[in-house]
Protein backbone atom coordinates (compact mmCIF):
# COMPACT_ATOMS: atom_id res chain seq x y z
CA UNK A 1 0.00 0.00 0.00
CA UNK A 2 1.73 3.81 -0.91
CA UNK A 3 0.80 6.49 0.84
CA UNK A 4 -0.75 9.21 -1.04
CA UNK A 5 0.96 12.75 -1.51
CA UNK A 6 0.11 15.69 -0.10
CA UNK A 7 1.01 19.58 -0.32
CA UNK A 8 2.66 21.56 2.26
CA UNK A 9 2.66 25.23 2.35
CA UNK A 10 5.55 27.03 3.58
CA UNK A 11 5.22 30.67 4.11
CA UNK A 12 8.16 33.81 3.90
CA UNK A 13 7.61 36.85 6.37
CA UNK A 14 9.85 39.56 4.68
CA UNK A 15 12.12 40.03 7.66
CA UNK A 16 14.11 42.94 7.59
CA UNK A 17 11.73 44.50 5.20
CA UNK A 18 12.36 42.33 1.99
CA UNK A 19 11.56 38.75 1.07
CA UNK A 20 14.50 36.41 0.24
CA UNK A 21 13.86 35.82 -3.65
CA UNK A 22 16.15 32.83 -5.64
CA UNK A 23 16.05 30.15 -8.49
CA UNK A 24 14.71 28.01 -5.57
CA UNK A 25 12.89 29.77 -3.08
CA UNK A 26 10.08 33.09 -3.52
CA UNK A 27 7.46 34.67 -1.07
CA UNK A 28 5.26 31.20 -1.32
CA UNK A 29 6.50 27.40 -2.09
CA UNK A 30 4.60 24.48 -2.04
CA UNK A 31 6.30 21.12 -1.89
CA UNK A 32 4.65 17.65 -2.57
CA UNK A 33 5.60 14.87 -0.38
CA UNK A 34 4.34 11.93 1.67
CA UNK A 35 4.59 13.51 4.86
CA UNK A 36 5.46 16.83 6.81
CA UNK A 37 8.24 15.70 7.92
CA UNK A 38 9.58 14.92 3.95
CA UNK A 39 8.11 18.23 3.31
CA UNK A 40 10.39 20.22 5.73
CA UNK A 41 13.94 18.10 4.56
CA UNK A 42 12.81 18.78 1.11
CA UNK A 43 12.23 22.69 2.02
CA UNK A 44 15.66 22.60 3.91
CA UNK A 45 17.43 21.57 0.94
CA UNK A 46 16.00 24.23 -1.18
CA UNK A 47 16.80 27.36 1.35
CA UNK A 48 13.61 27.10 3.78
CA UNK A 49 15.12 27.72 7.52
CA UNK A 50 14.02 28.06 11.19
CA UNK A 51 14.33 29.96 14.16
CA UNK A 52 16.35 32.49 12.15
CA UNK A 53 15.71 35.45 14.64
CA UNK A 54 17.40 32.95 17.77
CA UNK A 55 20.07 32.16 14.94
CA UNK A 56 21.04 36.01 14.61
CA UNK A 57 20.22 35.63 10.37
CA UNK A 58 16.72 37.34 10.65
CA UNK A 59 15.61 40.38 11.96
CA UNK A 60 14.20 40.34 15.75
CA UNK A 61 11.61 42.73 15.74
CA UNK A 62 10.43 41.41 12.24
CA UNK A 63 10.55 37.83 13.15
CA UNK A 64 12.07 34.78 11.88
CA UNK A 65 11.62 34.52 7.68
CA UNK A 66 10.13 31.25 7.24
CA UNK A 67 6.99 30.24 9.03
CA UNK A 68 6.10 26.37 9.22
CA UNK A 69 4.32 24.47 7.25
CA UNK A 70 1.03 23.51 6.85
CA UNK A 71 -1.06 20.81 4.63
CA UNK A 72 -2.83 22.36 2.06
CA UNK A 73 -6.56 20.75 2.09
CA UNK A 74 -8.58 20.61 -0.71
CA UNK A 75 -11.12 22.01 -1.34
CA UNK A 76 -9.14 25.08 -0.26
CA UNK A 77 -10.73 28.14 1.82
CA UNK A 78 -10.51 29.80 -1.53
CA UNK A 79 -12.88 27.40 -2.91
CA UNK A 80 -9.78 25.59 -5.16
CA UNK A 81 -9.24 22.17 -5.56
CA UNK A 82 -6.07 21.93 -7.14
CA UNK A 83 -2.53 23.33 -5.85
CA UNK A 84 -2.14 25.08 -8.95
CA UNK A 85 -5.33 26.76 -8.27
CA UNK A 86 -4.31 27.72 -4.65
CA UNK A 87 -0.91 29.03 -5.48
CA UNK A 88 -2.85 31.16 -8.41
CA UNK A 89 -5.43 32.51 -5.50
CA UNK A 90 -2.47 33.52 -3.02
CA UNK A 91 -0.38 34.86 -6.15
CA UNK A 92 -3.04 36.96 -7.19
CA UNK A 93 -3.86 38.18 -3.25
CA UNK A 94 -0.41 39.13 -2.41
CA UNK A 95 1.84 39.12 -5.45
CA UNK A 96 4.91 40.25 -3.53
CA UNK A 97 8.29 38.42 -5.46
CA UNK A 98 8.76 37.27 -8.77
CA UNK A 99 7.45 34.51 -8.88
CA UNK A 100 4.76 34.68 -6.32
CA UNK A 101 4.69 30.99 -5.77
CA UNK A 102 6.75 27.79 -6.40
CA UNK A 103 5.37 24.34 -6.78
CA UNK A 104 7.41 21.71 -6.10
CA UNK A 105 6.43 18.07 -7.21
CA UNK A 106 7.42 14.74 -6.05
CA UNK A 107 8.91 13.83 -9.63
CA UNK A 108 11.16 16.89 -8.97
CA UNK A 109 9.11 19.15 -11.79
CA UNK A 110 8.93 22.97 -10.51
CA UNK A 111 6.20 25.14 -11.89
CA UNK A 112 6.48 29.21 -10.96
CA UNK A 113 3.29 30.83 -10.63
CA UNK A 114 2.91 34.43 -11.25
CA UNK A 115 0.07 37.27 -10.32
CA UNK A 116 -2.59 37.41 -13.11
CA UNK A 117 -2.35 41.14 -14.24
Amino acid sequence: MTSKMKFYEFSQNNSGGSFDVDEKICHRLFIEAESEGEAIKKAEIIGVYFDGVNKGIDCQCCGDRWYGCDEVEFPHYSGEESIEGVAQFYADRYGWTTPDARIFYVDDSIKEVFIKK
